[in-house]
């Protein structure tokens, strides 16, 4: 199960504030989240990304200063 520090702690599994982990040890987890030490992530889905369709394949934009701009 993927989860979220919410207090820095050590020992057997250690995690920092904030850090987010994978514990696959059912014990350990029972223990952390009984304590208040972590929360469980939920993933979101993923969305699908659209593509470039009709649009150029420019990299770079272009920019054009004028002697106003200097």
């Amino acid at each position: 199960m993927k989860i979220k520090a919410l207090v820095s702690f050590s020992g057997a599994f250690s995690m920092y504030k904030g850090e987010i982990k994978e514990c696959s040890d059912n014990a350990i987890l029972q223990d952390l989240l009984q304590a208040n030490y972590v929360e469980e992530v939920k993933e979101k889905p993923k969305k699908d990304v659209k593509t470039n369709a009709g649009k150029s394949n420019n990299k770079q934009g272009t920019c054009k200063l004028s002697k106003t701009d200097v």
